[in-house]
Parts: C-alpha cells; sequence; structure tokens
C-alpha cells in the first residue's frame, strides 16, 4: 500500500485521472444495476404510449395513416405520472434532428435538460440521465417529416439501454471528467509542497 501512495505521490495526474476513471465506471454500473431493477420491479415500467394519447404540437395524423410533422416546432409531450428513463420510437425520420427535454412538477423545459436522440436499429433512442415524469419529444424541425406509420403508432417507454450506453458521458460529464482530475492533480501538488515546506521550518 506504501508503494501505492509513494507512486501516487509521484504522479499526481495519471493518478487522479485512474481514480477519476474507477468512480466513473462505479457509477456507471450502479446505473446499470439499477435501472435493471426499477425494470424488474416495475418502477421503471416499460410499455407503448400511443402517440394519439399525447399531447402534440405541429403534428398531424393523415388520411393514409402516417404521423406527420406539419409546421416548425412539432412536439409531442407526455406527462403520464410514471417516470420515464428511456424512450423509442419506430421511425425512419433522421434521428438526428430529434431532441428530448424533462422536467420535473412545477419545471418549465429548458436546454439544460436536454437530450439528443441516438439511431438504433427501426429508429431512434433517448435516454434521460434520470427518471422524469414529464418529457417532451421534438422531432425534425420542418413540416412534411413523416415521424411514424399507422393509427395506433406508440412510444416505447423504459426499454432497456446497452450496457455500454451507461459509459458514454453527457456533453458537461465529459467536461469534468477532463477537467476535474487535472484540477485536483495541481491542488493535491500545492498541499504536498506547503505539507514539505511546514515540516522544514518546524
Amino acid at each position: 500500500m506504501k508503494r501505492v501512495f509513494a507512486w501516487a505521490a509521484a504522479h499526481l495526474v495519471a493518478a487522479c485521472y485512474l481514480l477519476a476513471l474507477a468512480l466513473w465506471a462505479l457509477w456507471a454500473f450502479g446505473s446499470a444495476g439499477w435501472d435493471a431493477l426499477g425494470r424488474a420491479t416495475g418502477r421503471l415500467a416499460g410499455g407503448d404510449i400511443p402517440l394519439a394519447t399525447l399531447q402534440s404540437q405541429d403534428i398531424a395524423l393523415t388520411d393514409e395513416g402516417l404521423w406527420v410533422s406539419t409546421g416548425a416546432d412539432p412536439q409531442l409531450i407526455f406527462n403520464g405520472g410514471r417516470p420515464v428513463r428511456s424512450v423509442f420510437l419506430a421511425t425512419d425520420a433522421d434521428p438526428a434532428g430529434f431532441e428530448g427535454y424533462w422536467a420535473a412538477a412545477g419545471q418549465d423545459f429548458s436546454l439544460r435538460r436536454r437530450v439528443f436522440g441516438e439511431a438504433v436499429d427501426g429508429g431512434v433512442l433517448l435516454v434521460l440521465p434520470a427518471a422524469a415524469d414529464t418529457i417532451r419529444i421534438d422531432p425534425a424541425a420542418g413540416a412534411g417529416v413523416v415521424l411514424a406509420e399507422g393509427e395506433n403508432a406508440a412510444l416505447s417507454v423504459n426499454v432497456a439501454v446497452p450496457l455500454w450506453r451507461y459509459f458514454v458521458p453527457r456533453a458537461e460529464q465529459g467536461l469534468a471528467l477532463a477537467a476535474l482530475p487535472a484540477a485536483a492533480a495541481v491542488l493535491a501538488d500545492l498541499g504536498l509542497f506547503w505539507k514539505g515546506r511546514l515540516k522544514k521550518r518546524g
């Protein structure tokens, strides 16, 4: 153990980054396990939510059975009173145009609480950083985009997410992982420096 501490003291930057990665891995495994437990116990109950039951804006069902955007700001809003962690929509629309927002009771939707759609087999997946009771999905902007097919088209909520997905940081998390270990190393180095100075004075 002494050798480990001695190595860490001599390689503060590397030690801080290794510690950050270890903590991130623990957090990712913990989040995956918590979600799996939630699906198993019903806390994150899965299921399909018909688009026809959602609040919508600039989205309409055509006579041909197609869900099509009709304006510049199409939106689908779910406020069903149950926590949602992930959402899947079967669509041929460009997943890059999808954004998801979440809010708690009394909160407005905000750019600070936003995730982007990811392309998966057969559609688009949106994964929230935490379960939310109210979500809004903004599909590709502009009129004339076919979002789904069939009168019974639905959102699938709380679908299982691949384990690797939990290890992918969001933008602000990636920034923290890049900057905080270096800052911690600088502070630790300063602490060791002043500790040595105080010992010499003593």
